[in-house]
């Protein structure tokens, strides 16, 4: 079968033109507020009902993807985007990188950035006021590390949670996968 990719996500830089430091684009996967889990099917460039979590949980965030890196488990980047209001599928954001999850699922560096929406004049949101992610509250970092967790675990991967870290350690990570990106082009 030929492969079919009418979307090019490959082809969507990392950062924005002109953008501020610490601003990345991402690619929503999955929206917030609902129990499915979609992901970008690279064969096809259409996005994939990869699975339903359990009654009682639902995305918190947004969540997707960085363009133009490859994480050890051989995906993109993964993000999760701290926004108000659910975006779709396919989505594509410009992101303000506050952090970093770390964690590891079945012996593979498996991290997730944390990021969330540009500042707009004359709309307050509630990110506004997160600038490295200790600033955002406590309890909404332990329950999103916690889903990351709790949500992976349930499918039957062994999860280790390793810590979260400031955005530089965000950035110095992204680089990295930015890198890997390029070196994996390179030897197709």
């Amino acid at each position: 079968m030929k492969k079919i990719n009418a979307t090019h996500f490959e082809d969507i830089p990392t950062f924005p033109d002109g953008a501020d430091d610490f601003v990345v684009h991402a690619i929503i996967e999955t929206p917030r507020d609902i129990r499915h889990k979609y992901a970008l099917e690279p064969k096809y460039g259409i996005f994939k009902l990869k699975q339903t979590i359990a009654d009682g949980l639902q995305w918190p965030y947004d969540y997707g993807f960085i363009p133009r890196t490859l994480a050890e488990d051989g995906d993109p980047l993964d993000i999760v985007f701290l926004c108000e209001a659910p975006t779709f599928s396919g989505c594509l954001v410009e992101a303000r990188v506050l952090g970093i999850i770390r964690l590891e699922k079945n012996g593979v560096s498996n991290d997730r950035v944390v990021a969330c929406p540009l500042q707009q004049v004359g709309f307050a949101q509630s990110s506004d006021q997160f600038e490295p992610i200790n600033d955002s509250p406590k309890e909404s970092m332990h329950s999103l590390c916690r889903f990351l967790v709790e949500y992976s675990a349930v499918e039957g991967n062994e999860i280790k949670f390793i810590g979260v870290q400031p955005r530089k350690k965000a950035m110095a990570s992204i680089d990295d996968k930015m890198k890997a990106f390029r070196k994996g082009k390179k030897s197709k």
